[in-house]
């Protein structure tokens, strides 16, 4: 990595995550330019980060994971949520579960209609075409050549076969690509991977940018504060190996550090509600009171069934199997350990008078109850599938607060999950569907008995009290330092943040509300407009 004594830069890009890394490396494609990029982990040298097949076992890995915790969720009895959050080059494209989805068309025209110029589904299908290399080859949706490589989930148990027909029979139609021209109906599922390996940012990225003599990239520091100048911001104050540093930037300062770090970082600059940061003896150098609301949250429940049939893929985590499979990945990225268990996707809507789907339900051929086994030695293989739904559009916020003025401690996290009743109620209804696709050949042959919620779990307020107990998140954050026009938007249209020059945040922060899937690729898409943005050009829009 290359090394800058004189610590000026044009850019400093803070976080090298699905956002970040993109910045990083779309800046420095100028000779002219010179970006620094500060992140907090390490380099993404773990084997499990790359191998498709580990990704929950990557979650886990105490170096990649900021392991942060929820506040108590009075909807939730109380719990406390297990938050995972990727630390290292990558980010959370390094350790997530590689999902590759763009979202609705409507997502980005709402955005658009709120008075976000340029945010339309036409002004950014021409990033989402950039950052890919579908499967498929290119076309007017999709994109050849991308950083990111998309393939299809391969599917040994034929679930998608069944669910497909089960969705046929039920009257959804069949969508060979719910990233393309339109997304509802039931889909194989897409993934971020490529050549039997994870597709992160730091590999399509980072990777090919390290060389460059205008990049410096540092792992391992932690970002403190964005040194501020008469209302402008001129550098970042940051510690690594246990040593004060301070790097300034000649052009801007970029936070791309995710949906809980870049509100904090604003907040430990003093830039954000006022009353909040005088409660830390932090000197408000600009209060935005919108720094750290709006937090969104997708909510994760899922109905578990008993299959009768053994072909599932369950079978490749018998000891023996799993040894010769993960051989097999690290001598050729072959084998059932290259592959994301196979699964499919309906994109639903709860109700007909909706414009755009608001569940998605996941078929997936494996749960977390899933455990490797050995014939005659361990507990015996429990052969489940699952079907997760996903609360597309929750109205439920909640927020991210300081701890303390110490940039060391993790931020307060309140997702503050079914505050609105109709979040729940739509909850209530994925699971209606859930038992009528079971009930629906030729599910039904292959689905031995309902798991979870269980039989007992009869009326909707049974189904409630499940729901209240087991619901999760689906790790996709956005919103605390929303884009907007309005009095509580901390960065415009152009990612600039309110009141502060030289400043912008390029992340899944900025999002001001949940898209129709998962947040990976908006983040990615996030960062190659803003990379534009800052570099002043703009891809035409797509005539579709």
């Amino acid at each position: 990595m290359n090394q800058n004594a004189t610590q000026r830069f044009d850019y400093i890009v803070v976080g090298a995550g699905s956002s970040g890394a993109v910045v990083a490396s779309r800046l420095t494609e100028d000779p002219d330019v010179s970006v620094l990029l500060l992140e907090a982990g390490g380099p993404d040298r773990h084997p499990f980060i790359h191998m498709p097949m580990a990704f929950a076992k990557a979650w886990k890995l105490k170096n990649y994971n900021w392991f942060y915790e929820s506040e108590p969720e009075p909807e939730l009895n109380g719990r406390r949520l297990e938050i995972n959050r990727g630390k290292g080059l990558g980010g959370s494209s390094s350790v997530n579960g590689m999902q590759f989805i763009r979202g609705n068309s409507l997502d980005y025209d709402y955005w658009a209609q709120s008075g976000l110029k340029g945010w339309s589904y036409a002004e950014v299908l021409p990033y989402f075409k950039r950052l890919e290399t579908y499967w498929g080859g290119e076309n007017d949706y999709r994109g050849g050549s991308g950083p990111i490589q998309v393939s299809r989930s391969v599917d040994p148990g034929n679930l998608h076969d069944r669910v497909e027909a089960a969705a046929v029979a039920k009257g959804y139609p069949i969508n060979p690509d719910y990233n393309g021209a339109t997304q509802e109906g039931v889909s194989r599922v897409e993934n971020s991977t490529g050549g039997g390996r994870r597709s992160s940012t730091a590999r399509g990225y980072l990777m090919p940018a390290m060389g460059r003599p205008n990049l410096t990239v540092l792992t391992h520091a932690l970002t403190e504060r964005v040194l501020l100048e008469s209302g402008r911001a001129v550098g970042i104050a940051y510690r690594r190996d246990g040593k004060a540093e301070k790097a300034y930037a000649e052009r801007e300062v970029i936070l791309s550090a995710g949906s809980f770090s870049s509100p904090q970082i604003l907040m430990l600059s003093g830039i954000g509600p006022a009353d909040e940061l005088r409660e830390h003896g932090i000197t408000v150098v600009h209060d935005l009171p919108g720094v750290g609301k709006n937090l969104s949250e997708h909510p994760n429940s899922a109905a578990v069934f008993k299959v009768r049939s053994r072909e599932t893929y369950e079978k490749y985590l018998r000891a023996d199997r799993v040894v010769a499979n993960a051989l097999s990945w690290f001598l050729s990225k072959t084998g059932a350990f290259s592959e994301i268990p196979g699964g499919s996707y309906i994109f639903a809507r709860s109700r007909p008078e909706l414009a755009r789907p608001d569940l998605q339900v996941i078929w997936f051929g494996l749960t977390q109850l899933a455990h490797i086994w050995f014939p005659g030695v361990t507990k015996p293989p429990l052969f489940y599938v699952s079907c997760r739904g996903g609360l597309l559009h929750p109205r439920s916020r909640g927020w991210v607060k300081l701890r303390s003025a110490d940039p060391a401690d993790k931020p307060r996290i309140f997702f503050n999950m079914f505050s609105e009743p109709e979040d729940l109620r739509a909850v209530v209804r994925f699971f209606h569907i859930a038992r009528e696709f079971a009930a629906t050949s030729p599910l039904a042959e292959f689905i031995e008995r309902e798991v979870r919620p269980g039989p007992d779990a009869k009326t909707d307020a049974d189904i409630e009290a499940y729901i209240r107990e087991t619901t999760g998140h689906r790790f996709h954050p956005l919103g605390t330092c929303t884009m907007g026009t309005g009095p509580d938007a901390v960065v415009d249209a152009e990612l600039k943040v309110r009141g502060i020059e030289g400043l912008r945040v390029v992340d899944a922060s900025v999002m001001p509300d949940e898209p129709t899937g998962n947040t990976n690729v908006p983040s990615i898409m996030i960062g190659e407009k803003g990379a534009d943005l800052i570099r002043g050009q703009s891809l035409p829009p797509a005539e579709v």
